[in-house]
């Protein structure tokens, strides 16, 4: 009995303080913006705001398909939409009334 006290008012001299755990916040939000991290790493290499595909209006032709990719080194089989990985982000207004016009162009 004597041993598990020990153990539970170490467990205990190991956590966080209140006043530490806020230091540590304002020290993270001055390094965010100050931009102490660096650039933000995104999904796609390149410059991924001239890469990503963007659909916008109220009529949209999508073709599901399959082409090769290796991103990994190994070649495998990636699910598209138009061709594209990842897919396109659609874009209308609230209150639209859409057509989506899908062709699976799969096995």
């Amino acid at each position: 009995m004597g041993s598990s006290r020990f153990l539970f008012e170490r467990a205990m001299d190991r956590r966080v303080s209140r006043r530490t755990f806020v230091k540590g916040l304002g020290v993270a939000g001055v390094g965010i913006s100050t931009g102490v991290w660096g650039v933000p790493a995104f999904a796609q290499g390149g410059n991924a705001a001239t890469s990503w595909k963007e659909i916008a209006g109220t009529h949209f032709d999508l073709r599901i398909g399959e082409t090769p990719m290796n991103f990994t080194g190994t070649p495998r089989v990636a699910f598209t939409v138009n061709g594209s990985v990842p897919a396109p982000t659609l874009r209308w207004k609230e209150g639209d009334t859409v057509t989506l016009r899908v062709a699976n162009s799969l096995d």
